[in-house]
This record gives C-alpha cells, structure tokens and sequence, in this order.
C-alpha cells in the first residue's frame, strides 16, 4: 500500500482515490474519538477540545506527528493557515469532509468547529454535553439541542465551511 507522506502532497497532484482514503483515514479517527471529554484547550489525556479534536483527526489520516502539523485554533484552520483548508467551492463536493467554524459572539473570530462527514451528519467536541460526539439523524432525539447549535450556527452570516486542503498544505 501506498504510505502517504508530506512529500506526496507537497507534490499537489494528489489522485481522487489518494483523496478519499485520507477522507476516509479522517472520518475513521474522529469516530475513534467519540466519547472523549471536552476540555477547553486540552490535546491528550485530560480532555480535548474542538480543534484538537480535527488536528488529530487529520494528523492521523495524514500519517504525520505532531511536529509535522502542530496544533492550531479553530480560528488558525478556518482562516487557512498553513493552507490546511481552502475555501468550499460552489457547488460544494458531496463526496468530501467539510469542516464547520463559527463565530458564536460575532467578533470575527471562529471559537468553535466541527467536521461534516460525507454522509452528512456532525462530529465535534461540544463543551455542553462535556465530550465528543456524532449527531446524525438517527441521533437528532438524543442531541436535538447540540443539531440545532450547529444547524443554526452554520447558516448565520459569521460561519462558514472549508475542505481540508490535501493537496498543498505546508508546514
């Protein structure tokens, strides 16, 4: 099996099915991640939070370390730094992640993500249930509140979605 490194995608010619392995590598992690506590800032054993939550998530796919692609805020990745996302073309994909960043207080700068899986429900790191979790619909019931944070959120003037960028992220 191809072992995708950084050299592969600082080539910028990565395949379709390169693509949707790391796609799926992502999606894999973060259920791995489920029931994980929430803390505010926390990358390890003491709890995670939102953005660790994706940075790990992508790390993995990756097959990198940390000190490939170090840790960033939500904020960081939705404003494409290192060019870890890129913004959501039009139309959007619907065989891609997209990730989910949000300006809760409108203050132009994104306190919160979570990542939308191709088959279109929700993981993140929710500060009010204390843990990470999976909302799909067969789910609504159970997290209706957290559904309507992120289904709310997502359409309001200060969110936005992005593609994780596996073509031409840097260091």
């Amino acid at each position: 099996m191809n072992v995708l490194t950084k050299e592969v995608f600082e080539d910028a010619r990565v395949d379709e099915a390169t693509i949707d392995r790391l796609e799926q590598r992502f999606e894999q992690s973060l259920m791995r991640q489920l029931g994980t506590r929430y803390h505010f800032g926390g990358r390890g054993y003491t709890g995670i939070d939102c953005s660790s939550v994706m940075m790990k998530a992508i790390r993995e796919a990756l097959q990198i370390k940390v000190r490939d692609l170090r840790w960033m805020t939500a904020d960081q990745i939705g404003r494409g730094r290192r060019n870890l996302t890129v913004e959501m073309p039009d139309p959007e994909p619907a065989n891609r992640c997209a990730l989910g960043f949000f300006d809760w207080d409108e203050d132009g700068i994104y306190e919160h993500m979570a990542a939308r899986l191709i088959d279109g429900s929700w993981v993140w790191a929710s500060s009010t249930v204390g843990q990470v979790v999976h909302v799909d619909e067969a789910a609504r019931g159970r997290w209706q509140r957290q559904w309507r944070e992120i289904e709310g959120a997502l359409y309001g003037p200060t969110s936005t979605l992005r593609l994780i960028n596996w073509h031409g992220w840097h260091n």
